[in-house]
């Protein structure tokens, strides 16, 4: 199992066991589950949701992966160096531990949060030239900030967010920086 593999199973154990100690305590658990389109990249965010029952602040845990191929100018200039036709797509895998901040619910259910955190994810960058694949990847730091808004739905939510996360730098290239923009379902509360 590699580090990143190891890492997400970590933190999806940490998780579960801080969701039920959590509960355990009187706090709300919730569980959501969104897609997302993302600029640049992503494509799948799932969040454990911890907050204390009339407290603004909670915690979450996001687990995320995306990928995208590269843009033709990308394409050219990695041609150009290669001197061959050659394309690039990069992955990312990973998760962050938020800390939110929600904003008073008005009449009608609608309720507005902050959230920011930090976390790990896994880079992995494919270069295909002539045929060939070449791989390889790097674990990163990464920190997100962002801001939504949730709609009370019975005892479930649907949620709409954006965050902009900034991946380090990897490859000893430019940092890897994107904003997924999500909507999804939270269960277990508004």
């Amino acid at each position: 199992m590699s580090s990143g593999t190891r890492a997400v199973c970590g933190l999806v154990l940490a998780s579960l066991f801080g969701a039920s100690a959590a509960a355990g305590q009187g706090a709300r658990v919730q569980f959501g589950v969104g897609g997302s389109l993302t600029v640049p990249l992503g494509d799948f965010h799932a969040e454990p949701n911890v907050r204390p029952r009339k407290s603004p602040v909670g915690f979450r845990v996001d687990f995320d992966y995306g990928e995208n191929s590269s843009n033709d100018k990308f394409n050219a200039d990695l041609s150009g160096v290669v001197g061959a036709p050659t394309t690039a797509k990069i992955k990312l895998l990973g998760g962050t531990a938020d800390v939110t901040y929600h904003f008073k619910a008005s009449a009608g259910g609608m309720e507005g949060y902050l959230l920011g955190g930090l976390g790990v994810y896994n880079v992995k960058l494919a270069v295909t030239s002539g045929g060939v694949t070449a791989d390889s990847s790097e674990t990163k730091f990464t920190w997100n900030v962002g801001a939504g808004l949730s709609f009370a739905v019975g005892s479930a939510a649907v949620f709409f967010e954006s965050r902009y996360v900034d991946v380090a730098k990897s490859f000893g290239a430019a940092k890897t920086s994107f904003i997924p923009i999500t909507a999804g379902v939270r269960f277990g509360g508004k």
